[in-house]
């Protein structure tokens, strides 16, 4: 653990160094050089003031540094936590960087400085980390440290990343001219509540996963992230998009960890990124490579919401390139279209606005003016209440699921905790002053936006109903593989996969499969899984007495051979 005084110490004004001694004055750092006699020489001006405030350590006790703090000619206060094996060689590397940032240093005197900064001993210690998010009770971001802890951590960038934060205007004016226009929209009162429920992910125990915003253009898609977006920041910083491969968005996603992603058209990715990216963040890990040695390196790894937009829906993306859709993708990247089904797009209530558009332009106009003091302020409210927050919270996402799904799949119900913790972060953000709604907006808009994909997604298990799919779809359109068994002297076929004849009980068609083609109706899928579904719902007969799921038939042509009997019932 790390060790940090709780009293605050007595700021030295000299550090002895070799060469002299350092005084640190209020107008900047002064340095006087040991004469031949051992004693100072006149002081000079090296640097404006540059205060080394503790030490700093990675996680793991590496990467040792030391955190410094001055201001620039504009007032502002820089901190940056400088690692110390910049100091090796000449130095040159720090010297351009504290230039770069501001710190006025008088014609040369950098190496002065640098033997001040590595003179300056401090009993302060802080864990220094790349990674935003928990750590401990503490909260890191960018640009703060939230929490009782949080003197004990500070960020630092391990390749630049930028600050995806900011604010402008007063937590008020985003309430008046923002959130509340949020009120009767259930859309884009979800789409606010995604960015408090971020930073919840990790004290709720659940996988990271997605919402996805689709409809076509105009539809209010961009509207509705522009919100999410200026609660926590600028959004045209927070917005990002698509259009990275994924192996791009490791390094994003980490900069986002325990909180929102904000991904902006779909469209712009081609399929197979889409369909790595899909997986890559539900799993909350990236690829693992090696070091110029050969070692393997640390995968990067995030937990998150991300909400994306685009025209189109994961499925019909990776449909229009002939990619198959696989269930767990679906149960990452849960699909919400953004037609309210009132015939205004994405809006439901208009707030006295006489059109969609006007309202959209409001929001568009308000979100690049009031932004970033809501997340603030929330960040806040949940380090200081953290401990009982985990304790209760997985409870209360429990609780919601019971109410709107009760009887569904496993795969629904992962993603109904996913919207829980949505109406449960809404709820808390408005318990604290932060939305301006009515107490149990937020869960009513979780719950529509719920419905609304649970009803496209259906109750029961998502793969077993693409299985079914997928075997009724390959016999309608490979149907002239099948011979036709009532013909006497059928031609013969090329490309063989069975037959078919009437079902035994009249209704319909009996397809006999070759055993030896039965992996080609499975379209992808596991044969054990597909006869599993199959005969849960009665499309083949379940094992005979010989544990076998085939059986022998004559075939016309062929003789004795072993096959699957697959009779497909109508819905």
């Amino acid at each position: 653990m790390p060790f940090v005084r709780t009293d605050k110490p007595k700021e030295p004004t000299t550090v002895q160094g070799e060469t002299g001694t350092f005084t640190i004055k209020p107008d900047g750092v002064y340095f006087a050089k040991f004469g031949n006699d051992g004693k100072p020489q006149a002081e000079r001006r090296i640097c404006s003031r540059l205060r080394v405030l503790g030490q700093t350590r990675s996680v793991m006790a590496h990467d040792w540094g030391r955190l410094l703090e001055w201001r620039d000619n504009d007032g502002n206060t820089h901190r940056w936590a400088m690692p110390m094996n910049m100091l090796a060689g000449d130095g040159t590397d720090v010297s351009r960087e504290l230039l770069g940032r501001g710190l006025n240093i008088a014609a040369g005197k950098g190496k002065l400085v640098l033997e001040y900064v590595q003179s300056s001993e401090s009993i302060n210690r802080m864990t220094c980390t790349d990674k935003t998010g928990w750590h401990g009770g503490a909260y890191v971001t960018p640009d703060r440290v939230y929490g009782d802890d949080a003197g004990a951590y500070i960020y630092q960038s391990g390749g630049g990343a930028e600050i995806t934060t900011g604010q402008a205007g007063t937590l008020e004016e985003w309430r008046d001219n923002v959130s509340a226009f949020a009120v009767g929209n259930s859309r884009l009162a979800f789409a606010i509540s995604t960015v408090f429920a971020g930073v919840l992910v990790y004290p709720a125990g659940i996988e990271s996963g997605g919402f996805h915003v689709h409809g076509g253009s105009s539809s209010g898609k961009t509207t509705a992230q522009l919100m999410a977006a200026s609660a926590d920041g600028s959004p045209d910083v927070r917005k990002r998009s698509w259009r990275a491969t994924a192996n791009g968005l490791e390094g994003v996603a980490t900069l986002h960890n325990d909180g929102l992603l904000i991904l902006d058209e779909m469209r712009e990715a081609s399929a197979k990124d889409v369909s790595e990216t899909a997986y890559m963040l539900g799993n909350g890990q990236g690829k693992t490579r090696s070091d110029r040695n050969g070692n393997a390196r640390q995968a990067k790894t995030w937990r998150l919401l991300f909400l994306s937009s685009g025209e189109i829906t994961l499925a019909e993306l990776l449909q229009s390139e002939g990619k198959r859709v696989y269930a767990g993708q679906e149960v990452r990247v849960t699909d919400i279209s953004a037609d309210a089904g009132a015939g205004m797009g994405i809006f439901e209530e208009l707030h006295g606005f006489d059109k969609p558009a006007a309202l959209a332009d409001h929001l568009r106009y308000a979100t690049a003016k009031y932004y970033g003091t809501a997340g603030a302020v929330w960040l806040e409210h949940i380090t200081q209440n953290h401990r009982q927050l985990w304790d209760t919270l997985p409870e209360q996402i429990n609780q919601f699921c019971a109410e709107v799904a009760p009887d569904v799949s496993g795969q629904a119900h992962r993603v109904c905790k996913r919207f829980g913790l949505v109406a449960f972060a809404g709820e808390l953000a408005t318990r604290y002053g932060l939305t301006g709604w009515q107490e149990g907006e937020a869960t009513a808009a979780a719950k529509r936006c719920f419905r609304d994909w649970l009803a496209g997604f259906g109750t029961g298990n998502r793969e077993h109903l693409q299985i079914l799919e997928a075997v009724r779809a390959f016999v309608e359109r490979n149907g002239a593989k099948f011979q036709d068994m009532t013909f006497e002297n059928p031609p013969p076929i090329h490309d063989l996969v069975g037959f078919h004849r009437p079902a035994g009980s009249g209704v319909g068609r009996e397809y006999i499969v070759l055993a030896s083609q039965f992996a080609r109706v499975c379209e992808g899928f596991g044969s054990k899984q597909v006869i599993a579904v199959l005969q849960e719902v009665g499309w083949i007969p379940r094992p005979g007495s010989d544990g076998k799921s085939t059986t022998r038939e004559s075939l016309p042509g062929l003789g004795q051979k072993r096959v699957y009997v697959i009779h497909i019932k109508e819905d």
